[in-house]
Protein backbone atom coordinates (compact mmCIF):
# COMPACT_ATOMS: atom_id res chain seq x y z
CA UNK A 1 0.00 0.00 0.00
CA UNK A 2 1.40 3.39 -0.99
CA UNK A 3 0.99 6.79 0.52
CA UNK A 4 -2.35 8.42 -0.21
CA UNK A 5 -2.75 10.90 2.65
CA UNK A 6 -0.23 12.51 4.94
CA UNK A 7 -0.78 14.88 7.85
CA UNK A 8 1.70 17.67 8.52
CA UNK A 9 1.26 18.94 12.07
CA UNK A 10 2.28 22.59 12.21
CA UNK A 11 2.72 24.05 15.68
CA UNK A 12 2.54 27.66 16.82
CA UNK A 13 6.33 28.08 16.85
CA UNK A 14 7.17 26.27 13.62
CA UNK A 15 8.70 29.33 11.91
CA UNK A 16 12.24 28.23 12.80
CA UNK A 17 11.91 24.87 11.06
CA UNK A 18 9.21 25.50 8.45
CA UNK A 19 11.76 25.25 5.62
CA UNK A 20 13.04 21.90 6.92
CA UNK A 21 9.51 20.62 7.46
CA UNK A 22 8.43 21.65 3.96
CA UNK A 23 11.57 20.26 2.33
CA UNK A 24 11.14 16.91 4.11
CA UNK A 25 7.49 16.65 3.06
CA UNK A 26 8.36 17.52 -0.55
CA UNK A 27 11.18 14.94 -0.57
CA UNK A 28 8.79 12.20 0.55
CA UNK A 29 5.84 13.24 -1.61
CA UNK A 30 7.83 13.98 -4.77
CA UNK A 31 5.46 14.16 -7.70
CA UNK A 32 3.07 11.49 -6.41
CA UNK A 33 -0.65 12.15 -6.15
CA UNK A 34 -0.85 12.40 -2.36
CA UNK A 35 -3.25 14.52 -0.33
CA UNK A 36 -1.40 16.65 2.20
CA UNK A 37 -3.34 17.71 5.28
CA UNK A 38 -1.85 20.77 7.01
CA UNK A 39 -3.06 20.53 10.60
CA UNK A 40 -2.89 23.08 13.40
CA UNK A 41 -4.48 22.92 16.86
CA UNK A 42 -5.36 26.14 18.64
CA UNK A 43 -5.76 26.30 22.37
CA UNK A 44 -8.89 28.21 23.32
CA UNK A 45 -6.76 31.13 24.53
CA UNK A 46 -4.65 31.22 21.34
CA UNK A 47 -7.74 31.16 19.13
CA UNK A 48 -9.33 34.02 21.07
CA UNK A 49 -6.05 35.94 20.93
CA UNK A 50 -5.97 35.50 17.15
CA UNK A 51 -9.53 36.77 16.84
CA UNK A 52 -8.59 39.91 18.77
CA UNK A 53 -5.31 40.35 16.89
CA UNK A 54 -7.10 40.33 13.54
CA UNK A 55 -10.01 42.45 14.82
CA UNK A 56 -12.53 39.73 14.03
CA UNK A 57 -16.10 39.74 15.29
CA UNK A 58 -16.25 37.68 18.49
CA UNK A 59 -19.93 36.99 17.86
CA UNK A 60 -19.22 35.58 14.40
CA UNK A 61 -15.59 34.41 14.45
CA UNK A 62 -13.80 32.80 11.52
CA UNK A 63 -13.34 29.04 11.57
CA UNK A 64 -10.14 27.60 13.04
CA UNK A 65 -9.08 26.63 9.49
CA UNK A 66 -9.54 30.23 8.31
CA UNK A 67 -7.42 31.46 11.22
CA UNK A 68 -4.79 28.79 10.53
CA UNK A 69 -4.34 30.02 6.95
CA UNK A 70 -3.16 33.34 8.44
CA UNK A 71 -0.24 31.76 10.29
CA UNK A 72 3.08 32.59 8.66
CA UNK A 73 4.34 29.01 8.80
CA UNK A 74 1.17 27.62 7.17
CA UNK A 75 1.25 30.37 4.54
CA UNK A 76 4.86 29.49 3.65
CA UNK A 77 4.06 25.78 3.32
CA UNK A 78 0.99 26.53 1.19
CA UNK A 79 3.10 28.67 -1.15
CA UNK A 80 5.55 25.78 -1.66
CA UNK A 81 2.79 23.20 -2.17
CA UNK A 82 1.01 25.39 -4.70
CA UNK A 83 4.28 26.01 -6.53
CA UNK A 84 4.71 22.23 -6.82
CA UNK A 85 1.01 21.87 -7.79
CA UNK A 86 0.35 19.43 -4.93
CA UNK A 87 -3.04 18.72 -3.37
CA UNK A 88 -3.49 20.03 0.15
CA UNK A 89 -6.17 20.82 2.68
CA UNK A 90 -5.99 22.97 5.81
CA UNK A 91 -7.58 21.38 8.86
CA UNK A 92 -7.69 22.96 12.29
CA UNK A 93 -9.40 22.55 15.64
CA UNK A 94 -9.55 24.14 19.02
CA UNK A 95 -8.02 21.28 20.98
CA UNK A 96 -5.10 20.03 22.98
CA UNK A 97 -2.35 19.75 20.33
CA UNK A 98 -1.55 16.09 21.00
CA UNK A 99 -5.18 15.04 20.98
CA UNK A 100 -5.96 17.18 17.93
CA UNK A 101 -3.07 15.75 15.91
CA UNK A 102 -3.98 12.16 16.77
CA UNK A 103 -7.62 12.84 15.90
CA UNK A 104 -6.64 14.40 12.56
CA UNK A 105 -4.58 11.32 11.75
CA UNK A 106 -7.49 9.03 12.62
CA UNK A 107 -10.14 11.15 10.86
CA UNK A 108 -8.18 11.38 7.61
CA UNK A 109 -6.88 7.81 7.60
CA UNK A 110 -3.38 9.24 7.24
CA UNK A 111 -0.65 6.92 6.03
CA UNK A 112 2.11 9.07 7.52
CA UNK A 113 2.46 11.98 9.95
CA UNK A 114 5.10 14.71 9.95
CA UNK A 115 5.78 16.64 13.16
CA UNK A 116 8.38 19.22 14.11
CA UNK A 117 10.58 18.76 17.14
CA UNK A 118 13.12 20.73 19.06
CA UNK A 119 15.78 20.01 21.60
CA UNK A 120 14.53 20.26 25.18
CA UNK A 121 16.22 19.89 28.50
CA UNK A 122 15.49 16.83 30.64
CA UNK A 123 13.75 19.07 33.17
CA UNK A 124 11.65 20.68 30.42
CA UNK A 125 10.55 17.26 29.19
CA UNK A 126 9.71 16.10 32.71
CA UNK A 127 7.70 19.21 33.60
CA UNK A 128 5.84 19.92 30.39
CA UNK A 129 6.06 16.71 28.43
CA UNK A 130 6.68 16.85 24.73
CA UNK A 131 3.84 16.94 22.20
CA UNK A 132 5.98 15.43 19.42
CA UNK A 133 7.07 12.53 21.65
CA UNK A 134 3.53 11.86 22.87
CA UNK A 135 2.24 11.91 19.29
CA UNK A 136 5.01 9.59 18.06
CA UNK A 137 4.20 7.07 20.79
CA UNK A 138 0.44 7.10 20.14
CA UNK A 139 -0.02 7.68 16.39
CA UNK A 140 -1.69 4.97 14.33
CA UNK A 141 0.70 5.53 11.41
CA UNK A 142 4.45 6.04 10.90
CA UNK A 143 5.72 9.41 12.15
CA UNK A 144 8.52 11.50 10.68
CA UNK A 145 10.11 13.84 13.24
CA UNK A 146 11.63 16.90 11.59
CA UNK A 147 14.09 18.25 14.08
CA UNK A 148 15.36 21.78 14.14
CA UNK A 149 18.94 22.05 12.84
CA UNK A 150 21.49 21.61 15.61
CA UNK A 151 23.18 24.85 14.53
CA UNK A 152 19.88 26.68 15.09
CA UNK A 153 19.48 25.17 18.56
CA UNK A 154 23.02 26.05 19.65
CA UNK A 155 22.99 29.52 18.01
Amino acid sequence: MGLETIVVAVGPTEERRVDQLTETVLDVVGTRDITIILYHAFTEAAFEDGIRRYNEDLANPPTPAEMTRRLESISQIIDELEEEELLYEVVSDIADPKDGILEAVADTGADMLFVGGRKRSTLGKALAGNTAHQVMMNASCPVVLVRQDIADVEG
